[in-house]
């Protein structure tokens, strides 16, 4: 099992670190092609959509995941839910493209057209609902290198397909969004078709389950999840609702490029996060709480301090990269990237936190503590982007405040889950290893950019000064974990067999050890 768990993680972390280089790579040629006002217009609809999924979903796609994670199941079971995902798109189009009227589609999405919205929908669909629900039936049947291949491959042909529409001189939003639709409908069916069902001892394809018994289970599960998936979407439309009225699609665009950088840091965290929901689904069932605990305490604490140390990395350089990636147009998203570098830190253990209790089945915990944390969010969100001039005057700071506050809310947000999760499970609520991990990097971080541009002086090539801070930050880290080991959850012993990056990474194997 060890070796099962660590192969399929390098798979999967190889295959995402190939994938996010490319549509990171994607991503920043749309945004320098674009230019701001296009690129945040389509990041603005991408990220409407994105939330309107979400409620849609009402925690289906987590119950669907988990069931298949338990056990097999049946071939009525999968096409139930699926006729249900059916159903959930053509109830969004419809109303996108008939039933809504003509004032809240202005008021909405500022003036965008119906059918902009419907591609834009099917885009976001496809990709973030179709192929999550079809790459979860892979995984559950342990299908991890074929789906990460299937994965890789559509991003590549994704890229193909933007330079074909950069070189023909039709690089436009609702080309790009076609093309997103029809790429990731293609990897869902080919991913779906590598699950591997079970006929429940002997039954018929059926499985026992019926329309009814399967309702039941989904209900069961959904039901705490669901006035979260509602409040959720109001919380991530508003906010970049707020930011697209009262700050402009400059901003927008600087904000969504501080994101996708901000999502290098998670890279690590996507991933495990299938492959740990399986493995502590399975032990979660069987009854084995101290493999639970094992897998969640070593993959919180690494997983962490990989956030962390990219984060004190590339938070001195955040202006230096932009110019170079983006151009000097999105320079002035300096501040917003430097802060949104910090976002993903706690979203690792965010995520960790809400696998553990999707796998486990408490999702009352997870549902409360999002909920007070968008809540909460939501009315910070107003006050730092909202005008002087509104009827509650705020502060108007555009990308750099919803940054500020996105960090500052999902610190306390996930601290609260962490917390209620170790009352469930009896567990001491581990807080510590947070302050020593995220100060150290940051700090060291610094002290290394300030030493290598003090040594080769202002003036001198970037190319000069990255690899003389690179290996001052990366001794100023090993000699800070020689000395706080625990910040990974090892003793200097086990660290000590770590020496290279990447096998540190890789270390989750010692996870079934305990």
């Amino acid at each position: 099992m060890a070796t099962n768990i660590q192969s399929r993680f390098v798979v999967s972390f190889v295959s995402n670190l190939v994938r996010s280089g490319v549509t990171f790579g994607t991503g920043m040629l749309l945004a320098r092609w674009m230019g701001p006002a296009d690129y945040g217009r389509m990041a603005f609809l991408m990220a409407a959509f994105t939330a309107l999924r979400g409620m849609l979903d009402m925690g289906s796609s987590t119950a669907f995941f988990t069931l298949l994670s338990r056990r097999p199941r049946s071939s009525r079971f999968i096409g139930l839910f699926w006729s249900f995902v059916g159903i959930q798109m053509a109830v969004a189009l419809l109303f996108l493209l008939l039933l809504l009227p003509d004032t809240t589609v202005r008021a909405l999405w500022a003036g965008e057209s119906r059918l902009m919205l419907g591609l834009a929908f099917l885009a976001t669909f496809m990709q973030g609902t179709v192929w999550l629900l079809a790459v979860q039936m892979a995984e559950a049947s342990r299908q991890t290198v074929r789906s990460q291949q299937i994965n890789t491959a559509v991003v590549v042909v994704h890229l193909g397909v933007v330079l074909a529409l950069a070189w023909a001189g039709m690089l436009a939003v609702p080309l790009v969004f076609a093309a997103l639709a029809i790429e990731w409908a293609a990897a869902a069916w080919l991913a779906s078709r590598l699950y591997r069902g079970g006929q429940a001892g002997g039954q018929d394809e059926s499985g026992g389950d019926t329309p009814k018994s399967v309702f039941l289970e989904f209900f069961h599960y959904c039901l705490p999840l669901v006035p979260m998936t509602f409040l959720g979407f109001v919380h991530d439309f508003a906010d970049r609702w707020m930011l697209q009225t009262w700050a402009g699609v400059k901003q927008q665009a600087y904000f969504s490029v501080a994101q996708q950088y901000s999502a290098i840091a998670l890279l690590a965290t996507v991933s495990v996060l299938r492959i740990l929901w399986k493995e502590i689904a399975e032990a979660h069932h069987q009854g084995n709480l101290e493999r639970v605990g094992a897998l969640y305490r070593r993959a919180s604490r690494m997983l962490f301090f990989v956030g962390a140390f990219l984060a004190g990395a590339m938070q001195p350089l955040a202006s230096d990269i932009l110019r170079l990636t983006v151009g000097e147009a999105y320079v002035g998203g300096t501040l917003a990237m430097a802060i949104m570098l910090l976002y993903p830190v706690h979203q690792s253990m965010g995520q960790i936190g809400g696998t553990l209790s999707f796998a486990t089945g408490h999702t009352r915990a997870y549902a409360w503590s999002s909920s007070v944390g968008m809540a909460i969010s939501l009315v910070v969100a107003y006050l730092v982007l909202a005008p002087a001039t509104a009827p509650v005057p705020g502060l108007h700071m555009g990308a750099e405040g919803l940054a500020l506050k996105l960090v500052g809310a999902q610190v306390i947000s996930v601290n609260v889950l962490a917390w209620m999760i170790a009352r469930i499970f009896g567990w001491r609520f581990d807080w510590h290893y947070q302050v020593f991990a995220l100060a150290g990097c940051v700090c060291l971080g610094w002290l290394a950019h300030w030493l290598a541009w003090q040594a080769l002086g202002a003036d001198a090539l970037l190319l000069l000064k990255l690899p003389l801070m690179a290996a001052l930050y990366t001794g100023f880290i090993g000699v800070y974990l020689y000395f706080f080991p625990w910040l990974l959850s090892m003793t200097r012993e086990e660290l000590v067999g770590h020496l290279a990056w990447f096998q540190r990474l890789s270390g989750i194997k010692k996870l079934s050890q305990f």
